[in-house]
């Protein structure tokens, strides 16, 4: 797995987005101040392959992916593993309790013509297939994808931060289960799984074989000889039979004819037996020549009656249509009925007229009322006034009316009640306007009963016009009469018309039913003549119905005279052939049943039978001589299956063994510690040297202390990093060979643990760290805070962070 492209937004201290490019990168750092986000970026690596990171502690646990302020986050690995490119994107989100959710997470392969280093936009949306879809679905895709699990990818590719020592420290077993994974060793698993599969599978087929042979144990020599002799002596039996049965037609054939001899003649017999006049031929002349009679006075009757219709048709028509004149009729009702409208309505305006000039009479008594009591309201007020002012007079004082000086106070009588007055002006203000409502209503009366005497001698005038040269209404009823009397008489006599018609269709279809009697008779007489006409029946004349008849019966009754005294010596003869033919049938049925053939009980078919018996004899001789073909063939068969169960389960039980795997992985480990151990003397300054133990546990051999071998957990925390480091550099090379090309450890990323480092270890480090990035591709990124180090590295990404999120800078050394 090699990474290309690294997108994070919102994930961990990236509040914002960022896009890193490995494309053109083999080994790089990622430096910065501590708590900057150099191992979020390791971090966000992990996760977008596996969804989970090694800080969080436990896996699953995806709320510490989030930014604390952040409601969503989105993260998306663009690498190449195994010769094609891939994607693995997830975005979480969180809900408004705070829960955070994996919203979307996916695994594409991507188009490898589009050029990584583009637009991530466009490198992500170059699917050519989704490869999973889910959260876990994607993780499992991605185990398969990189034949690693979680923890193994912690084990040797990401190296996390406090974790370096996991594989070196590890127990035998769990660093096995690691090996086997990594190395594909399971692939012999596999093959004992095959073996043992492929050794069932034959154990099954043998037990089918077996079965198949044991079902075939008839199949002998002597079963097949005994088919042989049965065939021969069927084939000896159908040329007897078929010699028989030559004679047997011939005897069939004689005894068909002398029976069909007898039943011709018997049949004859019963059929003149039943030739008899039909009832009613003797009269049916006579009934025919009145049914004549009755049709020629009903013919007579109905052209009387059609004559008179048609007479009262003509009277009809000379009349004219009585539509005209019904128009007429109604338009001297309309001017009837309308004048009489007209007239009332004239009496009703009068009357309106007469209540309006009386209402116009109330209206003016009742304004000259109002006129009155106005004059007489103002000059109460003035009076009024007049008194208020001069009761304010004072001697010597200027008169506010007249500005002149009051040289005497002017005497006033009582003024007249103003009240009064007002009080009276009122009501006569209210009884005007009360009357001149009443003459408005009575006015537009008046004008609505105009309007309607209007409209009535306009519709008068209409109906008078539409009268003009119309005869008088005297004459138009008269005419309407004598239509309707005309239509009377078409009608009784188009009544007449139609009995009389019906009544020659019933005398019609009573000659019509004498002629069917007659032509019945003669198809009668015509039908039995040729039913006898085998037996030569006398010629008829055709002309008269009842002699033909008696003709017929006559000779019928002789004729069956003769075929009676026949009859006996027919008989016998057909009572001969068929014994001829019951001999030869018993002949027959003897041979079958010497031959056990009982079961053909007809011999007509005793042939087919016979046949169908040979073929079967045939087929079961066939059938023995197949099997025995197909019992060698099994055997052979069984034979090999025998050999394949052997090899298989052999092989099967020796992969089976745990010893075979531990051996496999002791080679493995033997391989690792030799070049590990040299790259741990580099390390240590010769100091320490790497070597295995006969359970699989590591150790170290101190040469500080005389050769001592320590367990590797005796080490310090520096000693421990630089032989986890020798470890994981050794692994990293010689995975590809131990796997035989089946695994490739394309990636190594090793968060912190050089500080510890001295100065001369650090630059065997970095050495190291060069060699193993300019070997076969691979890509080789640290975490650090060691300057030393870090300018010793081609490509530096620096991280910086400020009070919003986290940045990264890409530049080179």
């Amino acid at each position: 797995m090699r990474p290309l492209r690294l997108f994070l937004d919102g994930f961990g201290s990236y509040r914002e987005a960022t896009d890193l490019d490995f494309t053109d990168v083999d080994f790089f750092a990622l430096v910065g101040p501590t708590g900057s986000g150099k191992s979020t970026v390791i971090d966000a690596l992990c996760f977008a392959l596996y969804g989970t990171v090694p800080r969080w502690g436990k896996e699953n646990v995806i709320a510490h992916a989030l930014a604390p302020s952040a409601n969503a986050c989105r993260v998306a690995l663009v690498f190449e593993a195994a010769n094609a490119r891939y994607a693995a994107v997830r975005l979480l989100t969180r809900d408004a309790r705070g829960k955070v959710h994996t919203r979307e997470a996916r695994l594409d392969r991507l188009d490898r013509g589009v050029s990584p280093d583009g637009d991530l936009n466009a490198v992500l949306e170059a699917s050519v297939e989704q490869i999973a879809e889910g959260a876990d679905r994607v993780t499992a895709a991605v185990k398969d994808l990189l034949g690693l699990s979680y923890e193994h990818f912690t084990q040797c590719v990401l190296l996390p931060q406090g974790r370096f020592a996991e594989f070196l420290q590890a127990k035998p077993g769990e660093r096995q289960d690691l090996l086997v994974q990594l190395l594909a060793y399971g692939v012999y698993e596999q093959v004992g799984q095959r073996a043992r599969q492929r050794a069932q599978l034959a154990t099954a087929s043998r037990t089918i074989l077996q079965a198949q042979r044991d079902e075939l144990a008839g199949a002998t020599k002597e079963a097949e000889d005994e088919a042989r002799a049965r065939v021969d002596e069927l084939g000896q039996l159908m040329t007897s039979v078929t010699t028989q049965l030559d004679g047997l037609d011939a005897a069939r054939t004689g005894a068909a004819q002398t029976a069909a001899a007898a039943n011709e003649n018997r049949a004859a017999a019963a059929q003149l037996a039943q030739v008899a006049i039909p009832d009613g031929v003797t009269d049916l002349a006579a009934r025919i020549a009145a049914e004549d009679m009755k049709v020629a006075t009903a013919r007579s009757a109905r052209h009387l009656t059609e004559v008179a219709e048609d007479e009262a048709r003509v009277v009809r028509g000379s009349l004219g249509d009585s539509e005209r004149y019904e128009r007429w009729r109604s338009a001297y009702s309309a001017c009837a009925d309308t004048q009489q409208t007209l007239t009332h309505q004239n009496a009703a305006l009068e009357r309106l007229r007469a209540a309006q000039a009386e209402a116009h009479l109330r209206l003016e008594a009742a304004e000259a009322a109002v006129e009155t009591a106005s004059a007489d309201e103002t000059t109460a007020r003035a009076a009024h006034a007049a008194a208020a002012i001069a009761a304010t007079l004072h001697l010597g004082d200027n008169c506010p009316v007249c500005q002149q000086q009051v040289q005497a106070l002017p005497h006033h009588e009582p003024a007249t009640d103003l009240e009064q007055a007002t009080a009276a002006l009122t009501a006569a203000r209210q009884q005007c306007k009360k009357a001149a409502a009443i003459a408005h209503v009575s006015a537009a009366k008046v004008a609505g009963a105009q309007r309607d005497v209007e409209t009535t001698e306009a519709l008068l005038l209409q109906h008078t016009a539409s009268l003009d040269g119309a005869p008088s209404r005297a004459d138009v009823e008269a005419a309407l009469a004598a239509i309707m009397a005309a239509d009377h008489a078409v009608t009784d006599a188009a009544e007449q018309a139609r009995r009389a018609r019906a009544a020659v269709s019933a005398a019609e279809t009573a000659r019509a039913a004498l002629d069917a009697a007659e032509q019945q008779a003669r198809r009668t007489l015509g039908a039995t003549r040729d039913a006898l006409s085998a037996l030569t029946p006398p010629p008829l004349t055709g002309n008269h119905l009842a002699e033909d008849w008696n003709t017929l019966l006559t000779w019928a009754q002789r004729q069956n005279a003769a075929c009676a005294a026949a009859q006996p010596s027919l008989d016998q003869a057909a009572a001969n052939a068929r014994a001829k033919v019951g001999s030869i049938l018993d002949i027959v049925h003897t041979l079958l049943a010497e031959h056990g053939l009982e079961d053909i009980p007809d011999a007509d078919v005793a042939p087919v039978a016979l046949a169908g018996h040979q073929a079967h004899a045939d087929a079961a001789l066939n059938k023995i001589r197949t099997d025995r073909e197909r019992a060698s063939a099994l055997d052979k068969q069984l034979a090999a299956c025998a050999d394949e169960i052997a090899v298989a389960t052999t092989l099967g039980d020796l992969l089976r063994a745990t010893q075979f795997e531990r051996w496999l992985c002791g080679e493995a480990l033997d391989s690792l510690v030799t070049e590990a151990s040299t790259t741990l003397m580099e390390l240590s300054g010769g100091q320490y040297e790497l070597d295995r133990t006969s359970r699989n546990e590591f150790a170290v051999i101190d040469y500080n202390d005389a050769g001592t071998r320590r367990p590797v957990h005796t080490l310090s925390g520096g000693e421990t990093f630089q032989a986890s480091l020798a470890l994981a550099l050794a692994l990293s090379r010689q995975v590809v060979g131990l796997s035989a090309g089946m695994r490739a450890l394309d990636s190594m990323f090793l968060d912190e643990g050089f500080g510890t480092l001295d100065e001369n270890t650090l630059d065997t480090v970095a050495h190291t760290l060069e060699r193993l990035a300019a070997d076969k591709d691979r890509m080789v990124g640290v975490v650090t805070h060691v300057p030393a180090l870090a300018e010793r590295v081609p490509v530096q990404f620096v991280v910086s962070r400020d009070a919003t999120t986290s940045r990264v800078r890409k530049m080179p050394t």
